[in-house]
């Protein structure tokens, strides 16, 4: 019980300073120095710098973009009007570098001496800071990452080359995690907040994530990403993925922990509503789901006009928001809507048809919606329609992607759903990329310096 609540009393820390944007600089000491830390206390580390980056502001300011929520007061109206600066992503690199690859380097080094599990699941964690990374500012450092004091001005890798290695750490993973139990010194346990130390559902975690950077290569190469990514969930398939029982997730304990959404909500107070053209959407389809998104105002749902700053709308309702909810980061309802693209994209309409049905179905679920809603809504928008599929597969995606920064980077991949721009925003349309941490550009003269938000990253082109 001691070392949950010291775990918890971490996430308390990282949380807060990704809302209340406190800096530590890289020649600051680290306060987790990992130096004598064990791999029961760097896992958890490392997962809650994930559950930072993932479902924090990252969250909040890809989600405003892609119009799930509108930013009605203070930073988070700046932000949803596309004024964001060097300054204010600080706090996100240094969560993801010194909190997170610093102690994901030093887990997968300690691991590597007979413990291939923790080897496993922290090449998986490192994976997916890289990945949040790369996805928000392109070409970032990563042969030369968390070194700290070692090396403070990293050289930058590019996009392509940080997605091959994030390829390569997986299958690494993977196959650490298919090793015996026998085989490891230690096992990990209620230390892995994410899925108990269970290797199975790592594996199929990994092999989701893979289908997510093959499937996200989509514009550089569309037959080959498309096969790529349908090869990782035939193969997590094949090792057992099966439905929503192998999501991983962001935990809560409502304790010692709140639920980043319940938490910014109730500190910050109508800072934040949810997004008129989601909301418009799904009140217009007879989405099941706009309840149990949003909080009914007195009048139903509703949601402030992108630009707008109306405080009278709903807010993010306790299915994602109440203190103890779990917010998603690699689940199988993405799966099957990345299967049912990347199917359409290599021409098998019937294996797109089939996974497409299964995506909303397990949309539906995950959020509580009753198998005879779903099965009403589903009768009504689950049929594929030739010409259009493309659209129903990323529209229904965007739907069911609700507060996860992917859905930001499908929108940027493939200009679905089509979104009018903030009226009021300072740039003329929707930003595809954050700038250069602005220590970055001062102190590393290895850095990738660029600052206009309009400029895609590499696999945006």
């Amino acid at each position: 019980m001691k070392k949950l609540i010291l775990y918890f009393s971490a996430i308390v820390l990282l949380l807060s300073a990704n809302s209340c944007k406190k800096y530590v600089s890289y020649d600051d000491i680290n306060p987790n120095d990992p130096t004598d830390a064990s791999m029961q206390t760097l896992l958890p580390v490392v997962q809650v710098a994930i559950f930072s980056e993932y479902t924090g502001s990252n969250s909040r300011n890809s989600g405003s973009w892609v119009q799930y929520f509108t930013g009605t007061q203070f930073q988070l109206q700046q932000y949803s009007n596309y004024k964001l600066s060097e300054n204010d992503v600080q706090n996100d690199w240094n969560t993801i570098y010194a909190s997170g690859i610093v102690n994901a380097n030093d887990l997968i080094a300690r691991a590597s001496q007979g413990a291939p599990y923790y080897k496993g699941i922290g090449e998986i964690c490192k994976a997916l800071l890289l990945g949040i990374a790369t996805d928000f500012w392109g070409d970032i450092p990563d042969k030369e990452a968390g070194l700290g004091r070692e090396n403070l001005t990293p050289h930058y890798d590019s996009q392509q080359t940080v997605i091959e290695d994030i390829q390569n750490l997986l299958t690494q993973a993977i196959s650490d995690l298919k090793t015996d139990a026998g085989d490891n010194s230690v096992l990990p346990g209620s230390d892995d907040l994410i899925h108990g130390g269970d290797p199975v559902a790592w594996i199929k975690t990994a092999w989701i994530i893979k289908a997510r950077y093959h499937n996200k290569l989509s514009q550089r190469d569309p037959a080959g990403s498309a096969s790529a990514a349908l090869a990782d969930i035939d193969a997590a398939i094949a090792d057992g993925l099966s439905g929503n029982s192998d999501d991983a997730q962001a935990i809560f304990d409502g304790a010692s922990n709140l639920n980043t959404y319940y938490d910014f909500q109730n500190t910050r107070t109508d800072y934040i509503h949810a997004g008129a053209t989601l909301v418009d959407y799904m009140n217009a389809q007879s989405d099941p789901r706009v309840s149990l998104y949003f909080t009914d105002n007195g009048g139903g749902v509703t949601g402030t006009p992108p630009g707008s700053d109306d405080i009278t709308t709903s807010i993010v309702g306790d299915v994602f928001a109440s203190p103890t909810s779990p917010l998603p980061l690699v689940t199988y309802m993405e799966a099957k809507f990345i299967e049912a693209e990347a199917a359409l994209r290599a021409g098998n309409l019937g294996r797109a048809q089939t996974a497409f049905i299964a995506a909303i179905g397990a949309s539906m679920d995950r959020v509580g919606v009753s198998a005879g809603a779903a099965a009403t809504y589903i009768a009504a928008h689950g049929t594929l329609t030739p010409g259009n599929e493309l659209t129903q597969i990323m529209t229904e995606k965007w739907v069911a992607m609700f507060t996860q920064p992917e859905a930001w980077s499908d929108w940027r991949r493939t200009g679905l759903p089509a979104l009018t721009p903030s009226p009021e925003g300072v740039i003329s349309t929707i930003p595809v990329r954050y700038p250069t941490e602005q220590n970055e550009r001062f102190y590393n003269p290895n850095a990738v310096v660029i600052s206009n938000l309009t400029t895609p990253v590499w696999w945006d082109n």
